[in-house]
C-alpha cells in the first residue's frame, strides 16, 4: 500500500465525514424550523380557541345611512386596538337584489369600560358605527363582525 493509496483512502474518508455532517446539520435544521412552525401553529389555534365575540343589538338609522352596532368580547383575549376587525354586510332587498358591502369607513368605541382604558377586554362592550355610502333598501341584512383571528359573529336585522 504505497502513499498515494493512504492519502486517497484519508481524503474519501474526510469527504463522506463531510458529506454526512452537512446532512445531519441539515436535517436538525429542518427539524427546528419544523418544530418553531408547529408551535406557531398551535399558538394561533390556542388563541382563535380563547377567542369569542357576540353581537348585541344592530340598528340601521335610514336618514344618515348609519349603522350601528353593539358587541361584546365574550372571549379571553384582549383587544389593543379594531385596526384589524372587519365588518361586513349583506342581505337581500325586497325587489329581490342580493347586495353586500364591506365596510371601511368603520369607527369603532369600547362604551363599557370594566378595566384597561382604550383596550377591548373581556367581558366589554363596544359600538360599531359605520355611515354607507348609499342607504340600504328595504329588505333582510345580515352584519357580520370578525376579529383578527377570524372569529365572527353575525346579527340580522330588517330594513322596513
Amino acid at each position: 500500500m504505497g502513499f498515494d493509496t493512504v492519502v486517497a483512502a484519508i481524503m474519501a474518508t474526510a469527504i463522506i465525514v463531510a458529506v454526512a455532517y452537512t446532512f445531519l446539520a441539515g436535517s436538525t435544521t429542518i427539524a427546528e424550523y419544523s418544530i418553531e412552525s408547529y408551535k406557531e401553529a398551535v399558538q394561533m389555534a390556542v388563541k382563535k380557541l380563547r377567542s369569542d365575540m357576540s353581537i348585541l343589538n344592530v340598528t340601521y338609522d335610514s336618514s344618515t345611512g348609519t349603522v350601528t352596532a353593539y358587541f361584546k368580547n365574550t372571549g379571553e383575549v384582549k383587544y389593543p386596538n379594531f385596526l384589524e376587525f372587519d365588518a361586513i354586510l349583506y342581505g337581500k332587498t325586497d325587489t329581490g337584489e342580493m347586495v353586500a358591502f364591506y365596510l371601511n369607513s368603520t369607527s369603532y368605541t369600547v362604551v363599557k369600560e370594566l378595566i384597561n382604558p382604550g383596550i377591548f377586554d373581556p367581558h366589554e362592550i363596544a359600538r360599531m358605527e359605520s355611515t354607507l355610502t348609499q342607504p340600504l333598501a328595504n329588505g333582510s341584512y345580515v352584519l357580520l363582525i370578525c376579529t383578527p383571528n377570524a372569529v365572527c359573529d353575525s346579527f340580522d336585522f330588517a330594513v322596513p
